[in-house]
């Protein structure tokens, strides 16, 4: 005998539970990767003996300790990426599932006070 689905049921398979571990790591290693890439684009260009390479980039030196336009600096700099890019993708994973609970507890509300 095949019991009928219930509405919460569906409803939780629609608002299903992001994990965030796995967007953690995933965010953090997208950053890492584009923060390292951005200081390695720039040291692999030819410039002229005396000429300054990436001035704006340094300028990250000021508010991350260890980073500068250099090879040890892009592997500095890929930490760093790492770790604002975790807690970024930590609060993004929390922030979906708690609005998502939220939505689903006002439909099962609704739903609840029309069956009534």
């Amino acid at each position: 005998m095949s019991r009928p689905i219930r509405d919460h049921e569906i409803l939780s398979a629609v608002f299903a539970k992001m994990d965030v571990v796995a967007m953690s790591v995933a965010v953090g290693s997208l950053c890492s990767l584009l923060f390292f890439l951005a200081t390695a684009v720039l040291l692999m260009q030819t410039a002229p003996e005396n000429y300054p390479v990436g001035e704006h980039l340094s300028d990250l030196s000021d508010y991350l300790p260890g980073y500068s336009v250099s090879w040890v600096g892009a592997l500095i700099g890929a930490c760093y990426g790492f770790l604002f890019g975790a807690l970024a993708g930590f609060s993004a994973g929390v922030y979906w599932n708690l609005t998502h609970y939220f939505a689903l507890g006002v439909m099962l509300i609704s739903s609840a006070e029309l069956a009534d």
